[in-house]
């Protein structure tokens, strides 16, 4: 009996022991890992907003990131918003609890899409011109004569305009929409003015189509159709709008029309005469480009590059023209290798200058739209259009702010390498008009240009024939 209570008094103590857990301080527990769970890929229309729905197991809050604000911002309680279209991401992370919870972080792809066009609806009045450039045209006006200053930049801060480069050198877009119809199939959208007809083809999957390049002062129809003549929709609107400008839907950029601007005795240049434009490349043409440009109507091409111009095509023919395969034979073309604008280009270059305005003239003569550019669209092509509206009588004061819309254009057309901004009325455009206004003496500008014009071997016949064929 004493031998059994030794031996229990020694075991049970020994048992228990074994069985009591492991409490020492040689292997602590570790902090939990934190887990942010959240969407993979989230996408938001510009100017539009959406919440990021997000998660996490850790205490510590979530905090969120923009990789790229120019495309989208994100608040700090994960609320996006769409700048502009394009792909970045949005970075979820929290931060260490120590000793309960690890750092965590989770990317979210994020997808910016372009806003919906305003859509036009029958009866509507709506404005051609881009919204910013319209409400430069609208606000400031400059005398003649005076290049002591630019509005531009001051404008710009006080309307939150991106300019110098900028990114407004597009027209409006609009959409014309009708009721989904699964039945309706070869659906096309017909918009017609007086002279001609726009044609657009939807997308199977969409009941709209996006419109463009509309011209001011305008009265349009439109009338959308599926096979067997079925209408889907049909109406009317007008448009209104300071400057025509165009989108050939490619790479091309800062294209403009001369017309519309009003001269010193109250006549209005033509529209679809005279275009200016960034350069033309083949690589930038796409099937609906090349439709758009053949819808408009320009016939022949002014290139003033030079030899050491990026891209320079100057010893092409006709036929290497990206314009060449639209109209063929009915093509012409233009190419007298200019190395720089302003009034180097007004002294220096006085025989090519000749070549330009004598081109421009025949192909308003032989009812061949002309569109001239040099690389960008800004210097070269801004001298020749200087000289063009000059002698048509637009006052010199807006001959200069249609100069300074080039500022709209982004980079590689407003700007180029190694610039970050470019004035006109206070730089370069202040040496051409002054060698003008050097020949005019006391009298107009469109005076100066005329005797500069006749110097250069253009004859008064010519110069009054593009007046009549140019004025109304």
């Amino acid at each position: 009996m004493r031998l059994r209570y030794l031996l229990c008094s020694v075991l049970v103590p020994f048992i228990f022991a074994c069985t009591e857990p492991n409490n020492s301080p040689d292997t602590p527990e570790g902090p939990e890992t934190a887990v942010i769970t959240a969407a993979n890929e989230i996408s938001v229309e510009e100017g539009q907003t959406v919440q990021i729905e997000a998660t996490t197991n850790s205490s510590a809050p979530i905090t969120y990131e923009s990789a790229d604000p120019s495309l989208a911002t994100v608040s700090e309680t994960g609320l996006v918003t769409g700048v502009k279209s394009g792909r970045t991401y949005i970075t979820l992370a929290v931060a260490e609890v120590e000793g309960k919870f690890t750092a965590a972080q989770k990317n979210i792809e994020l997808a910016v899409t372009a806003a919906p066009a305003p859509e036009i609806k029958n009866g509507d009045t709506v404005v051609s011109t881009n919204a910013n450039v319209e409400k430069f045209l609208t606000d400031i006006h400059y005398e003649t004569h005076d290049y002591s200053s630019t509005s531009l930049l001051t404008w710009a801060s006080e309307n939150d305009v991106r300019v110098c480069p900028g990114n407004s050198d597009w027209p409006q877009e609009y959409t014309i929409r009708w009721a989904s119809d699964p039945s309706a199939t070869g659906i096309v959208a017909t918009v017609s003015e007086p002279t001609r007809d726009w044609t657009y083809t939807p997308n199977p999957e969409e009941n709209f189509v996006t419109i463009t390049n509309l011209l001011p002062n305008t009265h349009y129809t439109y009338r959308v159709t599926a096979d067997g003549g079925k209408v889907l929709t049909e109406g009317e609107f007008d448009v209104t709008g300071k400057l025509h400008q165009l989108s050939f839907r490619t790479r091309i950029r800062n294209v403009r029309d001369l017309g519309g601007w009003k001269t010193s005795d109250g006549k209005t240049v033509k529209y679809r005469m005279v275009y200016r434009g960034g350069r033309l490349e083949s690589s930038y043409f796409s099937k609906v480009g090349k439709a758009a440009i053949q819808t408009e109507g320009i016939k022949a091409q002014l290139d003033l590059r030079g030899h050491t111009s990026s891209g320079n095509q100057e010893y092409m023919n006709r036929e290497d023209s990206p314009l060449y395969p639209i109209w063929g034979d009915e093509f012409a073309f233009c190419s007298p290798s200019i190395e720089e604008g302003y009034s180097q280009m007004l002294r220096d270059d006085k025989e090519k200058t000749r070549q330009c305005m004598q081109f421009i003239f025949d192909c308003v003569d032989a009812n061949k739209p002309v569109y001239f550019h040099c690389s960008l669209g800004r210097d070269r092509t801004g001298t020749v259009a200087m000289l063009t509206l000059g002698i048509l009588g637009v006052p010199e004061g807006d001959i200069s702010q249609e100069y300074e819309i080039t500022q709209f254009a982004p980079h590689g057309y407003a700007t180029s390498e190694g610039e970050k901004t470019k004035m006109t009325r206070i730089a370069d455009y202040k040496g051409a008009a002054s060698v003008i206004w050097g020949y005019a003496g006391e009298g107009t500008f469109q005076e100066g240009v005329n005797a500069y014009l006749l110097e250069i071997g253009i004859s008064q016949a010519d110069i009054d024939k593009f007046k009549q064929n140019m004025l109304q």
